[in-house]
């Protein structure tokens, strides 16, 4: 289902040319989709590919061992303020949500940080759903998450990996982020929000916004969105449906090959200053990071602390 969108750009997306009016036009400026204006007339122009719930629905069914009856409700967003908070709201009063967009003006990452969030050219998805698994066990799904979005760009050819907690890099650089919340004061358990952000391309004005090194996809114009954005949904149901039932056991064994930094020496921060130095020692059997220290073994979770390569 499409929303947040003007009515007359869905005829633009058909290939139709519509007469141009304010409303139109303030749109398309405001999102910055690259349009054409010939005698009083708008047609689009480039070669974007918006998302179509059709193809992204055909993706979902392709993934590896998915259940179409855990398959969700889906919203197609032109525009939304954050993909992650619309779902979180949802799951108030439904069970479960596959939300993503062309564009978000409040995208976000860890910590609330800013998410640059240009229209029709990453990847922006959520998924969430109430879990029975206890708030307690849920501290591993990060890492959940961010496997089964790094097999996803290395079935592409994209030779992605992980940092712990929620960071996906490309050539030493972030392409991409995992931003998991949780809700509580919902009936039938725990509602859980998973949210994805890939890097696919970003212009000069775009770059100039972030403040970290960061990767693009570098055959980002040959990748599908649509096929993206599906084959990591898919892969998304039915590891979330694991993890329910199964906790991290199941997916603690196959840390070491998405960890890029496996025996290399770290920073530890809190509070944005380092707290401890030591080698990557891998994680716990409920996601926690592991450093070797002077000390000794230290374990830490991702809500007190975050990592660094020294």
């Amino acid at each position: 289902m499409i929303k947040s969108t003007h009515p007359e750009f869905e005829s633009l997306v058909r290939g139709e040319t519509v007469p141009a009016n304010p409303a139109l036009l303030g749109f398309l400026e405001d999102t910055g989709v690259p349009h054409i204006v010939s005698d009083y007339q708008v047609a689009l122009a480039g070669n974007l590919e918006l998302l179509d719930e059709n193809r992204i629905l055909a993706e979902i069914k392709r993934a590896p061992n998915v259940r179409t009856d855990l398959i969700p409700p889906m919203e197609i967003h032109r525009v939304i303020g954050s993909t992650n908070d619309l779902v979180m709201m949802r799951l108030d009063h439904q069970a479960s949500l596959l939300c993503t967009a062309e564009m978000q003006t409040a995208g976000r990452g860890r910590r609330g940080r800013n998410w640059v969030s240009p229209f029709g050219r990453n990847v922006y998805l959520t998924y969430g759903r109430r879990m029975r698994r206890p708030l307690s066990e849920l501290g591993g799904l990060s890492l959940v998450v961010g496997m089964q979005v790094v097999e996803v760009l290395r079935d592409a050819g994209i030779a992605a990996g992980l940092k712990w907690p929620n960071d996906v890099l490309l050539n030493g650089g972030k392409l991409g982020g995992i931003l998991v919340e949780l809700k509580t004061a919902v009936s039938a358990g725990v509602g859980v929000v998973a949210g994805v952000g890939l890097n696919l391309h970003l212009d000069a004005s775009d770059a100039s916004q972030i403040d970290q090194a960061f990767s693009v996809a570098e055959s980002s114009k040959s990748l599908s969105r649509n096929h993206l954005i599906g084959a990591i949904a898919g892969r998304m149901i039915t590891a979330f449906d694991q993890f329910d039932h199964d906790g991290f056991a199941p997916f603690w064994p196959d840390w070491p090959r998405y960890n890029l930094y496996a025996g290399q020496e770290i920073r530890v921060l809190r509070g944005g200053g380092e707290f401890r130095h030591g080698r990557d020692a891998g994680i716990d059997s409920e996601g926690n990071l592991i450093i070797d220290t002077h000390n000794g073994l230290e374990v830490y979770n991702s809500g007190e602390v975050s990592m660094r390569p020294v």
